[in-house]
């Protein structure tokens, strides 16, 4: 599940001048799954799998199958770590391709053959996504594997920043396999009701 609303512009990491791109340890991390977890009612945080792994493979940018494999790879900067184990963090940019259900001009296949550099000329692409908002830059949970820094998804397309910098948090989460829809279709005007 991934929160529509973003909690607002949040730094990835604080820890020293750029930050660090080490969700283990992030500071962003830190909030996430204890300050912005207390605020959620006990009964909905009972449906949260806690003991999630997230996959924390690293890229350099491409095409949302190409990011959905590496993120889920081995590949890091600098030693960091290759999984993490929690409750809350971020979309990943692959995410963010498969959302598109591409427009009239450029079908989906077509934007998931795109690689997400180029995704801001491409407005079928981008604008088609319901993880896009045209407000916000937003963070995701990928590292970049040549530097430092952490991958955002700005101006449609999707590019890397320094962990220190502030873009938009939208937490993001796994339910329990025990959940279940019991009524809505999923839509805004009638979403899931869970059990």
């Amino acid at each position: 599940i991934i929160r529509y609303e973003s909690l607002g512009n949040i730094s990835w990491d604080t820890s020293g001048r750029f930050g660090l791109n080490d969700w283990s340890t992030a500071s962003l991390q830190t909030y996430l799954n204890n300050d912005y977890y207390g605020t959620i009612d006990s009964e909905d945080q009972s449906k949260i799998d806690c003991n999630y792994i997230w996959k924390l493979g690293g890229s350099s940018n491409g095409t949302a199958q190409m990011l959905y494999k590496s993120e889920r790879g081995t590949t890091v900067y600098s030693g960091r770590p290759t999984e993490w184990t929690g409750s809350i963090a971020l979309m990943y940019p692959s995410d963010y391709g498969f959302a598109t259900s591409g427009g009239s001009t450029t079908n989906r296949s077509s934007c998931l053959a795109e690689q997400f550099h180029g995704w801001n000329d491409v407005e079928d692409c981008y604008t088609n996504s319901w993880l896009y908002d045209d407000f916000n830059w937003q963070w995701t949970l990928t590292p970049n594997v040549n530097r430092s820094a952490v991958f955002y998804v700005a101006d449609g397309s999707v590019d890397y920043n320094d962990a220190n910098g502030s873009n938009a948090v939208r937490p993001t989460l796994y339910l329990q396999t025990s959940v279940e829809i019991v009524s809505g279709t999923g839509t805004s005007s009638d979403p899931y009701v869970l059990k």
